[in-house]
C-alpha cells in the first residue's frame, strides 16, 4: 500500500498544482491544440491543457519504476549516496530542460529566447521535483 501511495501522491500532487495554475490562469479558455510547438508560455500551457492525461502516466510509471526504487535506496545508503542521488537529479533536470527548450526554440527569435525558455523549462522541473521529493519524504 505504502509503495502504491509513493507511486501515485506525488505525481499527482505535483500536476493538481501545475492543472490549478493554468486551469484559473486567463488563459485556459483561449488555449487551441494548434498552439503547440510555438515556444512561448501559451504553447507550453496549450501542450500541458491536451496531454495532461498522457503526461500523468508517463509521470506514475517514471515515478514507479524509477524514482520510488532509487528513493527506497537511498533511505539505505549512506549521506554520500543520498548527496549523489541529489546532484544527479539537478543534472538530469539541467539536461531535459535544455533538451526540451532547444527543441521547442525558434533559432530566429535569437538565444536570449532559448535563454529564458531554458530557465522556464529548469524552473517547471526543480518545483515539480520539490513538490515530488517533499511528498515523498512526508510519506516516509
Amino acid at each position: 500500500m505504502k509503495k502504491l501511495l509513493k507511486s501515485i501522491l506525488p505525481p499527482l500532487i505535483g500536476f493538481f498544482i501545475y492543472f490549478t495554475v493554468i486551469r484559473y490562469s486567463g488563459y485556459y479558455f483561449t488555449l487551441k491544440i494548434n498552439e503547440m510547438g510555438g515556444g512561448d508560455i501559451r504553447s507550453f500551457m496549450a501542450y500541458y491543457r491536451y496531454m495532461l492525461p498522457l503526461l500523468f502516466v508517463v509521470a506514475i510509471l517514471t515515478q514507479l519504476l524509477v524514482i520510488v526504487p532509487v528513493w527506497d535506496n537511498a533511505w539505505v545508503n549512506h549521506i554520500t549516496s543520498k548527496i549523489n542521488a541529489f546532484i544527479d537529479l539537478v543534472f538530469i533536470c539541467l539536461v531535459f530542460a535544455l533538451g526540451i527548450s532547444y527543441i521547442i526554440w525558434d533559432t530566429s527569435s535569437g538565444f536570449p529566447h532559448f535563454i529564458k525558455l531554458a530557465e522556464f523549462m529548469i524552473g517547471i522541473q526543480l518545483v515539480y521535483w520539490v513538490i515530488n521529493i517533499t511528498t515523498l519524504y512526508i510519506i516516509e
